[in-house]
């Protein structure tokens, strides 16, 4: 049988549909409301099917989470190098652009951080989910390190603090914005944070490569 990443290829795509479902569903009535039943009704497979690729409701979005980011990162990594390769080497001119760039997606992200931020306040409440969500974002931060280190690569540029820290205050400031964004309800309430402020704090992060 054909693998794919170590999944049978039917496995694979059995775990796609209950994911790309349990994003609807999800999104429609909440993770804690949301019934197993009703995200294998939506992909067209049993509770079976459901349990013998994931053990709760929690893995399962842990796993949609993975394919988020995932789409998240690529999304960053076009919008930075497209910056890059249109603007002049100065950090905080690329950081505008690539904000500029990829805030054009706001609208998709609110609807995403909705159940991020629902799923992160039940992990801070139960220990057990804690060591699993930390990976899941660590290993996100390690990519979104990544594309950063690139950029400064490119541009001649360090960090003057340490990645993990940068990335996390980068990414609270990304949170902040669609948090602003939902409670304003006003897209450009908080697209600034993106376009105003994260240049500025980038540039305070960045000094000359020496």
């Amino acid at each position: 049988m054909t693998r794919t990443g170590g999944l049978s290829r039917r496995r694979a795509e059995t775990r796609r549909r209950l994911i790309e479902a349990a994003y609807e569903v999800f999104s429609e009535l909440g993770i804690r409301d949301a019934p197993v039943e009703l995200i294998c009704e939506r992909a067209g497979f049993t509770r079976g099917a459901f349990y013998s690729n994931f053990a709760s409701k929690e893995e399962l979005f842990l796993a949609l989470y993975e394919v988020q980011m995932e789409q998240r990162a690529d999304r960053l990594l076009v919008a930075v190098s497209t910056a890059a390769a249109s603007t002049p080497a100065d950090v905080t001119a690329v950081a505008e652009k690539a904000s500029a760039l990829f805030a054009d997606s706001v609208a998709a992200d609110t609807t995403w951080y909705l159940l991020y931020a629902e799923f992160r306040a039940q992990a801070l409440r139960q220990p057990e989910l804690r060591a699993a969500t930390a990976a899941a974002e660590q290993r996100f931060h390690q990519v979104v390190a990544e594309i950063l280190f690139g950029m400064l690569d490119r541009l001649g540029a360090r960090l003057t603090v340490d990645p993990r820290s940068a990335v996390v205050t980068i990414t609270a400031l990304y949170e902040a914005m669609l948090e602003r964004t939902l409670i304003d309800e006003s897209p450009e309430s908080g697209s600034r944070y993106l376009t105003e402020v994260l240049p500025r704090l980038v540039g305070a992060l960045i000094a000359p490569a020496e």
